[in-house]
């Protein structure tokens, strides 16, 4: 006669509902992640425009012990080997997160600023004066701002 066949009630592998529930909570938590992720970029991206604009301050304050005023434009301080090529050509660069501008440079003041550029979500300026103060900041689409972390 026949044997009945036994049915193994212990199989292995997942099922589809169960694959789905697994991919819409990692479509949850990515929607979550994304946005804080984005602006933690976008944060260092301006730490690492501050940090050029203290830069500027730097070869502005060793131009100003030399010539005894500050450098009107980025490309004297190039002139001078005080910041690098590649800093004092934001402006034709069609790539650059930022473009750094010595706004006003006189015998005993100057400002340089950092313009966000190349973004459609994030706009806005940081600027350093003579002190090495930092002010301003970028604003996102949707109203927040972001403003340079840097240690003092």
């Amino acid at each position: 006669m026949c044997e009945p066949r036994k049915i193994r009630l212990t199989q292995k592998g997942y099922t589809l509902l169960e694959a789905l529930v697994a991919v819409i909570i990692i479509g949850i938590l990515v929607s979550i992640a994304a946005p804080i992720y984005s602006t933690a970029v976008e944060q260092a991206r301006l730490d690492s425009a501050a940090g050029n604009l203290k830069t500027i301050w730097s070869a502005q304050r060793a131009y100003w012990l030399k010539f005894h005023t500050f450098a009107s434009n980025l490309a004297v301080l190039e002139t001078e080997d005080l910041v690098s090529v590649s800093l004092a050509q934001t402006q034709m660069s069609p790539d650059a997160r930022y473009v750094y501008y010595i706004d006003f440079a006189g015998a005993d003041s100057f400002t340089a600023s950092a313009i966000r550029s190349h973004s459609n979500v994030w706009q806005g300026t940081i600027q350093i004066d003579q002190l090495g103060r930092l002010t301003g900041g970028i604003v996102k689409m949707d109203g927040s701002t972001l403003s340079p972390q840097t240690l003092e």
